[in-house]
C-alpha cells in the first residue's frame, strides 16, 4: 500500500511538471528534438549556480564551436515545485523571476509558455542576450531551459549544455540585521561607539553623479539603542512623517522627536552625530549609546542628498551574542534603501510623490531604466555607499538580581557622549576624550538635566605658516524665516586652504578643470575654515512674495548643519497640480 501511495505521489509530480513545461518546438516543425551535441550552450553571466534574489542577470545562447548559427530559440524559467500550504495534495510552483527581451528587435515575449522569451524573427544568429530579474527571496531554485533550433528539422532543448539551475544565495549584504537574541541573558550594560564614514563619490559611484560637486552631502546620523519591542524603521513598513523628512530633505528633527518620545518606552539611548557635506564628505562622524539586558539592540539611519528618499542604515541590528557576551567589533558596509514616500528614479530626480505611500525596500539594483544610476548594476560589483563601524567602548558591573535604577531616564535623551556622574565615579581606568560631535555634560545646578555642547578638534583662527589659507570670503545673506518684515537666522563665511597658490576645494562654475590638490590632515584638522554667527536683517521682497518662481534647477547654498530645501520640493500645489513658473533670460 505503501509503494502505491509513493508511486500515485511520483506520478502526480511527474504530471505536473510535465503539464507546467509547454511546447517549445520551432514553428513548423513535425520532428522530435535531437540530443544536444554542445554546439550552443546557456549561460547566466556573472554566476555559477547562486542568484542574488531581485538581481538583474543577463542570459545568453552562445555558439562554441566557432561556426554553428541557429534560427530560432526559446528561453524558459521554471520555479521549484512545492506543495500548496492551503491543500497538500495540490502542487504549485514557486515565482521563477522574470524573462524580459534586451532588444524588440531580436526577442519578444512568448505567446505559447510563460515565463518565456523567444525570437523576434527567424533569421541567422550565433548569439542572443536576454534579461532575467531574479525572484525576490525565498523563492528558492529557478532553472532556466533554453531551446535552440538550427532549422525547421534540426532542433534542441534541454541538456546539460542548455539547462541552468540556479539557488538563492542565501549569504545576506552587512546592512541585514543578524539573527536576534530574545533571550539575551548579559547583566552588565555596555557602552558603545558608532561612527559613520561616507564612501559615496564621483570615483566610486560615477554614474550619473550630480554634476555639482557641493550638491551631495550626508544627513546628520540618527538612531536609537532599543529593546525587540521597538522598531525605527524595517524593511516592508512604512516610513513614518519624520523618517520621510529625514530620508526626502535630510532633516533629522521630527524623526529625533518621535525617538524621544519612546524613550523608556521601548528606547534607551538617542543617537545623534553630525552630518558632513561639500569638502568634508568622507570624514568620519561619531556616537556613542548605551546597552543592556532589555535594550540590547540598536538602529541607526543616514539619508543622503541629493536623492528622492534613499538612506543608509541598519535596523534592529542585535549586539546580544549567542554565547551571552556584548559584541566587541564590527565594520558594516552600507547599501542605498528607498523609504517607499518618492518615486524619483535618480539622484537628482524632480519630486515625484509615492501614492499611495509604499513600503521600504531595498532600491532597485541592476534597473532597467537607464536614468537610475544602478541600471544595469550587480549588487556583487557594487561599491557601498558608506560604512558604520561599532565597537564596544568598556562595560558596566550589573547585579542581574537588582534592577538598576540609578540613572534617570532623562539623562538618555541627547546623545550619550560622555559618562554619567554615577558611572563615571566607578573604579575604571580613564577613558581618553571621546571624538564626539556632540558631548553630555551634567551640571549639578540645572537638576542633571543635560545640554548638546559642540566640540570640534582643537583649532585654530590665525594660520600658520605651514598652512596658508586664503582671505575669508564676504559674509553670506542672513538665513532664517521671514517674520514681521524681518530675517533672524544664521550668516556664514569661508575660506580655503591654499596649495601651489591655488584655493583647494573651492568651486569654480567656469573652470573647466578642476585642480586636485592634497591638503595636509594638520592643516584641516588645526585651522578654520568656516565661521558663522548670528545675524537680522530686513526682509527683501522676494521672501515675502507667495509665488515661487524657480529659475533654473539648481539648489541654494546651504549652511551646513542647516534644514535642506529644494526648489523643485517646494513648488506649490493648486488643484493638485504642481505649479511652477520658468523664467528665461
Amino acid at each position: 500500500m505503501t509503494l502505491i501511495f509513493y508511486l500515485l505521489n511520483f506520478l502526480l509530480i511527474f504530471r505536473f511538471a510535465s503539464g507546467f513545461r509547454c511546447d517549445r518546438k520551432p514553428y513548423g516543425s513535425n520532428t522530435q528534438p535531437s540530443e544536444p551535441d554542445g554546439r550552443f550552450k546557456l549561460e547566466i553571466v556573472g554566476i555559477d549556480n547562486a542568484y542574488i534574489p531581485e538581481q538583474l542577470y543577463t542570459v545568453q545562447i552562445t555558439e562554441t564551436d566557432g561556426e554553428s548559427h541557429f534560427t530560432s530559440f526559446m528561453i524558459s524559467a521554471e520555479g521549484d515545485i512545492k506543495p500548496d500550504p492551503r491543500n497538500p495534495r495540490r502542487l504549485i510552483s514557486m515565482y521563477p523571476g522574470e524573462l524580459r527581451p534586451q532588444s524588440t528587435t531580436t526577442a519578444k515575449y512568448s505567446d505559447r509558455c510563460l515565463y518565456s522569451v523567444e525570437q523576434a524573427m527567424a533569421s541567422y544568429k550565433t548569439s542572443v542576450s536576454v534579461y532575467w530579474q531574479a525572484p525576490s527571496s525565498g523563492n528558492g531554485c529557478v532553472t532556466l531551459r533554453a531551446m535552440v533550433a538550427i532549422n525547421d528539422e534540426v532542433w534542441y532543448e534541454d541538456g546539460v549544455p542548455l539547462t541552468q539551475k540556479v539557488c538563492e544565495d542565501l549569504s545576506q549584504p552587512d546592512d541585514v540585521a543578524p539573527q536576534l537574541n530574545l533571550e539575551c541573558g548579559i547583566c552588565d550594560e555596555a557602552k558603545y561607539e558608532l561612527s559613520f564614514t561616507g564612501i559615496w563619490s564621483r570615483n566610486t559611484h560615477p554614474y550619473l553623479y550630480p554634476e555639482n560637486d557641493w550638491l551631495p552631502r550626508y544627513s546628520d546620523l540618527v538612531g536609537a539603542s532599543h529593546n525587540a519591542d521597538y522598531t525605527l524603521w524595517m524593511p516592508g513598513n512604512l516610513a513614518s512623517e519624520g523618517f520621510r523628512d529625514l530620508a526626502e530633505h535630510a532633516n533629522s528633527s521630527v524623526l529625533e522627536a518621535e525617538i524621544r518620545d519612546k524613550i523608556g518606552d521601548g528606547v534607551r539611548t538617542l543617537i545623534k552625530g553630525k552630518g558632513h557635506g561639500y569638502r568634508k564628505m568622507f570624514l568620519p562622524t561619531y556616537s556613542f549609546f548605551r546597552a543592556d539586558k532589555e535594550n540590547h539592540m540598536f538602529s541607526a539611519v543616514v539619508a543622503f542628498t541629493p536623492s528622492p528618499d534613499w538612506f543608509l542604515g541598519v535596523t534592529r541590528f542585535e549586539l546580544c551574542q549567542e554565547d551571552n557576551t556584548w559584541l566587541k567589533e564590527r565594520e558594516l558596509n552600507l547599501f542605498p534603501w528607498d523609504a517607499g514616500t518618492d518615486s524619483g528614479v535618480s539622484y537628482e530626480s524632480a519630486n515625484i510623490v509615492t501614492y499611495p505611500q509604499d513600503s521600504i525596500s531595498r532600491v532597485a539594483m541592476s534597473s532597467y531604466d537607464k536614468n537610475s544610476p544602478f541600471y544595469e548594476v550587480d549588487m556583487k560589483d557594487m561599491h557601498p555607499f558608506g560604512k558604520f563601524h561599532i565597537k564596544l567602548i568598556r562595560t558596566y558591573h550589573r547585579d542581574c538580581e537588582k534592577e538598576t535604577t540609578e540613572e534617570p531616564p532623562a539623562t538618555e535623551a541627547p546623545n550619550t557622549s560622555e559618562e554619567e556622574p554615577a558611572e563615571t565615579s566607578e573604579e575604571a581606568k580613564p577613558e581618553p576624550p571621546e571624538p564626539s560631535r556632540y558631548q553630555t555634560q551634567l551640571d549639578s545646578a540645572e537638576d542633571g538635566r543635560e545640554s548638546p555642547l559642540v566640540t570640534e578638534a582643537e583649532v585654530v583662527t590665525v594660520a600658520p605658516e605651514n598652512c596658508p589659507m586664503s582671505k575669508w570670503q564676504d559674509w553670506s545673506a542672513c538665513d532664517g524665516e521671514c517674520e514681521d518684515g524681518k530675517v533672524v537666522g544664521i550668516r556664514w563665511r569661508e575660506r580655503y586652504h591654499l596649495v601651489d597658490g591655488i584655493p583647494v576645494e573651492k568651486y569654480d562654475p567656469h573652470a573647466k578643470h578642476h585642480p586636485r590638490k592634497e591638503v595636509s590632515k594638520y592643516c584641516k584638522a588645526h585651522v578654520v575654515t568656516f565661521e558663522k554667527e548670528a545675524c537680522e536683517d530686513e526682509c527683501t521682497n522676494s521672501e515675502e512674495e507667495d509665488d515661487l518662481t524657480v529659475e533654473r534647477r539648481i539648489m541654494a547654498p546651504v549652511l551646513p548643519g542647516g534644514k535642506w530645501h529644494s526648489k523643485r520640493r517646494d513648488l506649490k500645489m493648486k488643484n493638485n497640480i504642481y505649479t511652477n513658473t520658468y523664467s528665461h533670460n
